[in-house]
């Protein structure tokens, strides 16, 4: 197999970051109900799953649907998770909206500002029901003044991916990933590679610009914005422009600089970063554990010259080695018929289930909220199988549950998140200095906040 068919096979798998029929019902609210229906209910999805996640969530649903009568779920891909909160938003009100949609914990403030959203407290209340055996930590992200909003369903953290075989080739230790920020310099340095007019042609890591600030913090405990990162009320600044902060916009810009960094850009399509590591023009990168099940089926078609290893991602030596945690929501819009909410909410019930926690596991990577599906066939398979898994499962374990590793609840976190691009977009591109990037990435973020809150006051 050749190297251009190996890439673009992979580029075709690891779409994984990717961002990735019926006359329509009007807008209908109000306190969750049962509604009788005379056939199966149907409603649909909204997700943002790609590749073999996707694959996985359609045959669950498969399952779901042939496991009763009363309910018909029908999942729909809107593209990269921006791609589908923008659709959502805009289809509020016309009644194009699904019954279920998965959004990420970027968007938790935003949905519950836009009274668009049935609160899964409300269904729970009325049964008395109970997720009693969910991971305490992701609940809390998805909990705001002491309701549960939408119920986290997966949880993605960030790691270290590595080829194995370029350790080999410059003396590294395969099976011992770089464990701070100063080490993984140190490893860069060793496999930089140049030709004979100095230009590199291997580097140590490619880098895509993205939320990678956001996990040094919470490697750190520091937080991103006040109010406790949002935990304790609606936050009024960012804090981010701070020594953390300006340590590592120092870090990212001169592994750049020098040569010892690849920069992949915004990588829209989430995968330039592991082609990289996949053609040799580097031997890491950060990347996410919702990538695994994507990296393993590319793997398993046969991609010469890698033999790819994780480990959790680094942060700086004094941090406290903690991870940042992701969880992916599923959320009731109000604005679907009641009876497409009870529909809805009965299917997110099933999903919880160990059973179906353990199996999207498997299937995607995604580690599973539910605590017991990790002793479950399903899930002791693929960690037999893959230990890649095994990897990023026991890091999630060893998260604390603080305010630092739970994320940030915060209205405008799309424009916080674009101001810190853009600030080290001006550092690697345009050439501006690391400390007055992050200042006038810190002045852009506050400015958002101060409109979203004079919004929604």
């Amino acid at each position: 197999m050749s190297r251009l068919s190996i890439l673009a096979a992979l580029l075709v798998i690891v779409l994984v970051l990717a961002a990735c029929a019926g006359e329509e019902a009007g807008p209908v609210s109000g306190t969750p109900g049962a509604t009788p229906s005379t056939g199966p209910v149907e409603t649909e999805i909204w997700h943002s799953e790609p590749a073999a996640n996707e694959e996985t969530l359609k045959s669950m649903i498969d399952r779901f649907n042939a496991s009763q009568d009363e309910v018909r779920v029908k999942a729909v891909y809107q593209g990269s998770p921006g791609d589908l909160m923008t659709k959502l938003m805009a289809s509020t009100g016309s009644g194009g909206v699904p019954a279920i949609a998965e959004v990420m914990e970027t968007y938790i403030q935003r949905l519950i500002d836009s009274g668009f959203v049935a609160p899964v407290q409300d269904f729970m209340d009325r049964e008395d029901y109970k997720f009693s055996d969910l991971d305490e930590r992701s609940v809390g992200s998805y909990t705001v003044e002491g309701k549960l909003w939408g119920v986290p369903f997966c949880v993605d953290i960030p790691l270290l991916y590595y080829n194995k075989l370029v350790f080999k080739e410059v003396g590294l230790d395969p099976e011992r990933p770089p464990q701070t920020l100063e080490e993984l310099r140190e490893y860069s340095q060793k496999i930089l590679k140049k030709d004979g007019s100095g230009n590199v042609e291997r580097s140590g890591i490619s880098i895509a610009i993205t939320l990678w600030t956001e996990q040094i913090f919470a490697q750190q405990g520091d937080l991103l914005v006040d109010m406790n990162n949002g935990h304790d009320g609606r936050a009024t600044k960012v804090l981010f422009d701070d020594d953390t902060g300006r340590r590592f916009f120092q870090w990212w810009h001169d592994m750049v600089d020098e040569g010892l960094a690849f920069n992949v850009g915004r990588n829209p399509s989430g995968s330039d970063n592991y082609l990289a590591v996949a053609s040799g023009r580097a031997a890491m990168t950060f990347g996410y554990a919702g990538a695994l099940r994507s990296l393993v089926s590319a793997l398993e078609k046969g991609i010469q010259g890698v033999e790819i290893g994780v480990g959790p991602m680094p942060g700086f030596a004094d941090g406290t080695g903690s991870t940042l945690l992701l969880p992916h929501g599923l959320w009731i819009m109000n604005q679907r018929p009641q009876e497409e909410q009870e529909a809805a909410w009965k299917f997110i019930k099933w999903f919880m289930e160990p059973e179906q926690q353990a199996e999207w596991f498997a299937g995607s990577g995604q580690l599973p909220v539910s605590r017991p599906s990790v002793e479950l066939p399903a899930a002791q398979e693929v960690l037999a199988q893959y230990p890649l898994f095994q990897t990023a499962l026991e890091q999630y374990l060893g998260v604390p549950a603080n305010p630092a590793s739970m994320g940030v609840i915060l209205g405008p976190f799309p424009e916080v998140r674009e101001a810190m691009q853009v600030g080290v977009e001006e550092m690697l591109v345009g050439g501006k200095d690391p400390i007055e990037a992050l200042e006038g990435a810190a002045e852009r973020a506050n400015q958002a906040i101060e409109k979203y809150n004079k919004q929604v006051e």
